[in-house]
């Protein structure tokens, strides 16, 4: 059976005054000690005994003590109001200043062109923040999985959430090695691929990403087929460095492979561009500073043209 933890209404009212009269066994004091008159005290703490249901204190005119149920209710609401008063302070810590837990859920292909300029300055900036980068291609509810924020392409974010840039718009490229263009021939158009092996990205939805190219001014998606189906981008740039197949990628994760020849840019004139990233957050969350923090780093430190930058 679920157990019902609903503390009824009023309950935790007078659990100070009781603990600080038990502490100082005076009314008086403890009412200085809060700031309010001993009557004030003595009124509060009738009214807890009453919800009891049992004399908390033995009072006489030289001094106070406690009854059996006091030192029994004592044992076990100083540690409990203890706890409490701790949860207070460490939540409004976290409130006050960058600290906790730092939850990003990150598209896996912007990972290392995204956060290898900036993850080392941050973590030593920001010594109390324990940052968590969760890789996940799906489109995360970032309230009902805990993240803090997300990093996706602008065209995939609902319009109800705040988006802050983090990069320029960059191009969505089909590439291959020397040995596979050697083998297989270079295609000139996006039709051409239907008689070439490509790399099939399965996307977290379970339908295959499309090849998508620009021509003009409109959108040309192309079939195609081939022998090997990854949902990771680090397995198809592998995959595309053994000669199997083509594959399609953003173009910083390309940009080191093309600079040292293991890749080439295939059907480069007809790529079709995206907006660039940004991090998002449901604009009904209350940023705190620890989210404040990571946003205004990014902002400071990541390379002003990361498409450049990225590799």
């Amino acid at each position: 059976m679920k157990q019902d933890l609903t503390i009824p209404h009023g309950a935790l009212d007078g659990i100070e005054a009781f603990l600080r009269v038990a502490e100082r066994r005076s009314f008086s004091a403890a009412a200085a000690d809060l700031g309010v008159s001993p009557s004030a005290i003595s009124q509060t703490v009738k009214a807890l005994e009453a919800r009891v249901g049992a004399p908390l204190f033995m009072r006489t005119t030289r001094s106070v003590g406690l009854t059996q149920a006091g030192e029994m209710f004592l044992e076990r609401a100083a540690p409990a109001y203890t706890g409490l008063a701790d949860a207070y302070e460490a939540a409004r810590n976290l409130g006050n200043r960058p600290a906790g837990r730092l939850r990003i859920n990150l598209m896996r292909g912007a990972v290392q062109p995204l956060f290898e300029p900036i993850i080392a300055g941050f973590v030593d900036a920001y010594p109390e923040i324990e940052l968590e980068i969760y890789a996940d291609d799906a489109l995360a509810d970032l309230s009902a999985g805990g993240f803090d924020a997300g990093v996706r392409m602008g065209e995939s974010l609902d319009a109800d959430v705040i988006a802050i840039r983090l990069t320029g718009p960059f191009r969505f490229v089909a590439a291959a090695s020397p040995a596979y263009l050697d083998r297989f021939g270079r295609p000139e158009t996006p039709e051409q691929l239907k008689d070439h092996r490509c790399i099939r990205f399965r996307l977290a939805t379970g339908a295959m990403m499309p090849w998508t190219f620009a021509r003009g001014n409109r959108e040309v998606e192309v079939a195609v087929s081939g022998p090997v189906i990854v949902n990771d981008w680090i397995a198809a740039l592998v995959a595309m460095r053994t000669g199997v197949a083509m594959g399609m990628l953003a173009e910083p994760m390309a940009k080191k492979m093309v600079e040292t020849g293991e890749l080439e840019l295939v059907l480069s004139d007809y790529a079709d561009a995206t907006s660039g990233l940004f991090l998002y957050y449901p604009s009904r969350k209350q940023v705190m500073p620890k989210l404040r923090a990571f946003i205004d780093y990014v902002r400071e430190y990541l390379p002003e043209n990361i498409t450049a930058a990225a590799g």
